[in-house]
């Protein structure tokens, strides 16, 4: 597929990712999510910030190391989301910065087209959490999980997985289940267990 959807994907992502978060009740915000260690709440910090982090490096700024999250009020998120998305749209915008290589926090570089690709899978897989979470699998996207897929297994090292802690920043693989759509089988590669329980 051109650069130039995955770009337009990207952008889906943050909306698809706008759409879950509005969906999401204030009775929530502390249930247990399949993201390890991450509470809804403490994960809507973690994509905004994401989200405004795959902005600015568009733009050639290198984000802060860390995992170091701003608390986002509920009601601000979706409008949060929708906002980093038109900053990504100006950033990402010049086809050069496709090309353009970038030195993350950790010193490994990657080109524009591979960071794409990057938060493409990371918002995405993060939407999946919070709509697994909060019972809002049907307000996913069904047109970018595929095209997540692919950039996730582009990108994904088997040295990546359970690199921070167990879980983190993504699990071992776990194998889809039998018949599983497109966000399932993202969610399996990327380390989560579709038919798990939360039990909240």
């Amino acid at each position: 597929m051109a650069e130039l959807d995955r770009r337009i994907l990207l952008l889906a992502s943050y909306e698809n990712a706008a759409v879950v978060v509005s969906g999401i009740s204030a009775s929530q915000v502390d249930f247990r999510t399949p993201c390890s260690g991450y509470s809804v709440s403490n994960l809507i910090d973690h994509i905004v910030e994401a989200a405004y982090r795959a902005a600015a490096l568009g733009r050639g700024q290198t984000p802060p190391a860390g995992d170091d999250n701003p608390h986002i009020e509920l009601a601000e998120a979706p409008t949060r989301l929708r906002r980093a998305a038109e900053e990504a749209a100006q950033a990402w915008g010049n086809d050069s910065r496709l090309s353009s290589l970038f030195t993350m926090p950790w010193g490994e570089e990657y080109s524009g087209a591979t960071l794409v690709n990057m938060y493409l899978a990371e918002l995405a897989t993060h939407a999946w959490d919070l709509a697994f979470a909060t019972e809002q699998l049907d307000r996913l996207d069904p047109s970018l999980a595929a095209i997540a897929l692919d950039g996730a297994r582009a990108m994904i090292r088997p040295e990546y997985r359970d690199m921070v802690a167990k879980g983190s920043p993504f699990g071992a693989e776990v194998p889809p289940p039998p018949g599983a759509d497109d966000w399932q089988r993202l969610a399996a590669f990327m380390g989560r267990d579709p038919q798990a329980s939360l039990d909240q």
